[in-house]
């Protein structure tokens, strides 16, 4: 008997009936298979083949304060004999909106949809429709969604990326079609000389500027000092409007995002994934004069918008990470930064080239001697076979963390998770400085 033999009985069972055994392409990671869970607690997920984990993934983010949380729950439950769609406003909608525009600092106004994907699409909609400009930038590595016209340049080939100041742009999936890349055009994180130099060049063209202010999909990479800043004034200065795409920083890089974080606000803002603590709410937020669009031949459109269950899960997150003066996020970051700590002076005691870095609510582990990590070729040259094997050493010993090595925090970690994690990080290096040299 494996310690999996039951997740691979039901992965198999799956793929009978779900086409490729799971329901997004991003669960296909797992090793050796996506595992079968069964039950979630607080911080920890157990699977059917009854192995805990302290898990890191936290549904890709959306779990920050953990499984099961019970506030959350409750105000959910609260709900469920009201009704849930009304096709139109309801009070706890009005509430919710209220206080997001007073918690993001963009946030004018607001509109709820269900997924970071969705959000985006509205966000280029309302951007293009008040600029008047079809061309929208984006960045090298960073995830908007998987529609068709932004899924480009995620995760290209260095060999297809294209020359580093003038990147290519590059289809992310089969079936999109051809013509995808003709109003996007793609840049290098973190260098503000070149974006500079591609907007004065063609800033008639340009009528957003939509980029994750930390770049979490691809190395956890914080913006360099004044590149927020840089963007805000390009943006001012051609009159294109700057979107932040929030989804993972949103209530985790503060509960204001990372636009609070950083003190740059931009014109529109979408949040998603930790919002409602697991639930599926997406909000976009912006400038009135912008948001207006809406109002004004500019549509968007959702069935399950504005549920209240979801909005009753978003208000109890709200409430519960900015409690006691946001004790939460003190938390996080003060057992997060031990872990980047801890990992890095692991990395050293096994001579690997380990390297841990993000902030406290959200960082990443790679194999590189390039460290720290600025850009998307920083994180794409890093030993993916190494950081891989890594993963599969945690997960063997109880620690679960994404295949692209990002680790998501939740409030509910202990000061005991925390030594036990640095204890298993510790072991799984130890057994592939052992495998490394046997060859």
């Amino acid at each position: 008997m494996t310690r999996y033999e039951k997740s691979i009985e039901t992965h198999n069972l799956a793929r009978r009936y779900i086409s490729g055994g799971v329901s997004s392409n991003f669960r296909y990671h797992t090793i050796p298979v996506p595992l079968c869970f069964v039950r979630g607690k607080d911080a920890y997920l157990w699977d059917t083949d009854g192995n805990r984990y302290i898990d890191f993934v936290l549904g890709n983010g959306p779990a920050i304060l953990g499984h099961t949380p019970k506030p959350v729950l409750d105000a959910v439950r609260d709900t469920l004999d009201k009704g849930q769609a009304f096709t139109s406003v309801h009070p706890e909608e009005l509430a919710l909106a209220k206080r997001l525009t007073e918690i993001i600092p963009c946030a004018e106004e607001v509109r709820f949809d269900v997924s970071g994907t969705q959000a985006n699409q509205i966000a280029l909609r309302l951007a293009r429709a008040h600029s008047k400009k079809d061309t929208i930038i984006k960045f090298e590595g960073q995830y908007h969604g998987w529609a068709d016209n932004i899924l480009v340049s995620v995760g290209p080939s260095l060999n297809e990326a294209g020359p580093y100041n003038t990147p290519t742009t590059v289809a992310h999936s089969r079936g999109q079609p051809k013509n995808v890349v003709e109003n996007v055009l793609v840049q290098p994180f973190n260098d503000l000389a070149v974006i500079s130099q591609t907007v004065s060049k063609q800033s008639e063209h340009i009528g957003a500027i939509l980029v994750e202010p930390i770049a979490c999909n691809t190395g956890v990479i914080e913006p360099a000092p004044g590149f927020l800043e840089g963007l805000r004034n390009l943006c001012d200065q051609y009159k294109i409007v700057l979107i932040f795409d929030e989804v993972i920083t949103g209530f985790r890089a503060s509960l204001g995002g990372a636009q609070q974080r950083y003190g740059v606000t931009p014109d529109l803002a979408v949040f998603a994934k930790a919002c409602a603590a697991g639930f599926p709410i997406s909000i976009v937020a912006g400038k009135r004069e912008i948001m207006n669009g809406v109002t004004d031949g500019v549509i968007h459109g959702g069935t399950y918008n504005g549920l209240t269950s979801t909005v009753a899960a978003c208000a109890a997150t709200i409430t519960t990470l900015a409690a006691n003066n946001g004790a939460l996020f003190k938390k996080m970051e003060r057992q997060g930064t031990t872990l980047i700590d801890g990992i890095n002076t692991l990395g050293r005691k096994h001579n690997l080239p380990l390297h841990a870095q993000g902030i406290g609510t959200i960082f990443t582990t790679v194999f590189t001697e390039k460290q720290p990590l600025t850009h998307y070729r920083d994180y794409k040259s890093s030993d993916e076979g190494l950081r891989l094997r890594f993963i599969e050493e945690l997960q063997h010993r109880g620690v679960r963390t994404t295949s692209r090595g990002t680790w998501f925090m939740s409030s509910v970690l202990t000061d005991n998770d925390i030594h036990e994690t640095l204890n298993t990080v510790d072991a799984a290096l130890e057994a592939l400085k052992q495998e490394i040299a046997k060859g």
